[in-house]
C-alpha cells in the first residue's frame, strides 16, 4: 500500500473513533445517562450482578468500556440488554454497539446483519443507520446507500450541531 492509502485510513479511522465517542450519538442517550460520574466500574458491576435486568445502568456501564475501546468488558452488558430487554430502543441500542465492535473486529458482514437488525426493531435508530452509513461510505459498492444513510441522519432533529458537523464532513470527503 501506499502512504496515501494508509494516510486516508488513518484518517477515517480518526473520525470514527471520534465519531463513536461524541456525547449526543444516540436518541437513547437521555434515558442511559444518569449520574454515574462517582460511581466506579466495580460498584456498576456489583449492583448489576445483584440486579441483572437494571438495563439503562447496563447500558451506561456497557457505555463506558466501549469508549475505552474495552471490548470484552462491554459485550456481556450488550447482548444481556439486547437478548433480555423488551424496550426496543435499548435493544435496538445495544444490538447497534455490538455491530460496531463486530466491523472494529473486521467482521463487516456480520456487523451489518446486526445493525440491519437493530433497524428492523428500531427503523428510527440514529446510531444503527449512522454506523451503518460509515460502513456503507467505504465501500465503493455501496457508497450510494451509506450516503442516503447518513443524509437521512442528517436530517434528524435529534443530531447535536457538533453530530451534524462530524456526519457532513465525512459525507463530503467521500463525495464524488
Amino acid at each position: 500500500m501506499n502512504k496515501w492509502i494508509l494516510s486516508s485510513a488513518a484518517i477515517l479511522l480518526f473520525f470514527i473513533i471520534l465519531f463513536i465517542n461524541l456525547n449526543n450519538n444516540s436518541e437513547s442517550i437521555t434515558r442511559t445517562n444518569t449520574d454515574l460520574d462517582n460511581v466506579t466500574n466495580e460498584e456498576m458491576e456489583k449492583v448489576i450482578t445483584d440486579n441483572p435486568d437494571i438495563y439503562p445502568m447496563r447500558i451506561a456501564l456497557a457505555n463506558r468500556y466501549f469508549d475505552e475501546i474495552n471490548y470484552s468488558n462491554a459485550l456481556p452488558h450488550y447482548m444481556y440488554v439486547a437478548e433480555n430487554s423488551n424496550d426496543n430502543e435499548l435493544k435496538s441500542f445495544a444490538l447497534s454497539q455490538i455491530a460496531w465492535m463486530v466491523f472494529e473486529s473486521n467482521n463487516r458482514e456480520v456487523a451489518i446483519d446486526y445493525l440491519r437488525e437493530a433497524l428492523r426493531i428500531n427503523e428510527n435508530s440514529i446510531i444503527a443507520k449512522s454506523y451503518l452509513g460509515i460502513i456503507y461510505l467505504q465501500d465503493p459498492t455501496t457508497r450510494s446507500e451509506g450516503e442516503e444513510l447518513l443524509n437521512e441522519v442528517l436530517s434528524s432533529n435529534k443530531l447535536s450541531s457538533e453530530d451534524r458537523n462530524f456526519v457532513k464532513d465525512l459525507v463530503s470527503q467521500y463525495e464524488s
